[in-house]
């Protein structure tokens, strides 16, 4: 098969696999094309590419960035965010972006069964929210707070905003400091 590249859901990984299947529906001589499958060359696993308007992904690739050296109950937080963007289900990615800053803190020492707003409060306290960043965790609780209490979803923009500004967190928190006691 022609190459495609696209960046695998499975181990967020970009490949450009030539191996795969052709998926046609057979009408006469002439097989109209509904897809094709395609085989990651790093984890062996499929990827269907379905032609609608265009060629959509299943399973779509994961929203946002990979980051290394985050504790494991975080790591697991942060990839059902991904997921859920990837999967547009932007109200269910905000409540888990709660979720994971009241496991930030917990990871870096605050008392766990408190509220939100302690965890807050403890991660401004501690410095590791940047000076600026209050802003963005009150985006949070209330972007939370929305999605637990309002009929209304929450958008992708606001969504997409809240996971660039976790993006950032993650990494002044565990990525670069990870990164940096390797050398």
């Amino acid at each position: 098969m022609e190459p495609r590249k696209y960046h695998c859901s499975h181990c967020d990984t970009t490949v450009a696999p030539d191996v795969g299947y052709s998926c046609e529906l057979d009408s006469g001589v002439d097989g109209i094309q509904l897809g094709k499958i395609y085989i990651c060359p790093n984890c062996n696993r499929p990827t269907y590419f379905e032609l609608k308007n265009g060629w959509i992904q299943i399973p779509s690739p994961r929203y946002g960035n990979h980051m290394e050296h985050l504790p494991k109950e975080i790591e697991q937080v942060y990839i059902e965010i991904r997921d859920c963007m990837s999967h547009k289900l932007y109200t269910a990615g905000v409540l888990l972006a709660r979720k994971l800053l009241m496991n930030i803190a917990v990871d870096s020492g605050a008392k766990e069964g408190e509220g939100f707003v302690v965890y807050v409060d403890y991660l401004q306290n501690e410095g590791i929210i940047p000076k600026n960043g209050k802003d963005w965790v009150d985006a949070i609780r209330k972007a939370g707070n929305i999605a637990t209490h309002k009929i209304p979803s929450i958008d992708q923009k606001l969504a997409e905003e809240i996971v660039t500004f976790l993006e950032f967190l993650l990494r002044i928190t565990y990525e670069m400091p990870g990164k940096m006691a390797k050398t």
